[in-house]
């Protein structure tokens, strides 16, 4: 099975301590999905190869979703499966 990175923006919040939470994500077309709470946060490969990512598994929608944040260009992306 392979996938596709699609790259999207995130509405984030830094705390004073110095970590990084997703708040929304807004989707190519501008659609905006809140974060409802934040799962784990880990350092693992995505599916799509390339370095390795800061995970974030996420419930939106009461779905749990995974986001990855690329920190050497300050860039989040999710992962689509393509048939």
């Amino acid at each position: 099975m392979r996938y596709e990175k699609i790259y999207v923006g995130v509405i984030a919040k830094f705390s004073e301590l110095g970590g990084l939470r997703p708040l929304e994500i807004i989707w190519t077309d501008g659609q905006r999905f809140t974060v409802d709470r934040v799962k784990f946060i880990e350092r693992a490969p995505s599916k799509v190869g390339g370095i390795l990512t800061t995970r974030y598994t996420v419930i939106v929608n009461g779905f749990t979703k995974l986001l990855y944040y690329e920190s050497h260009v300050e860039r989040w992306f999710v992962e689509r499966k393509i048939e």
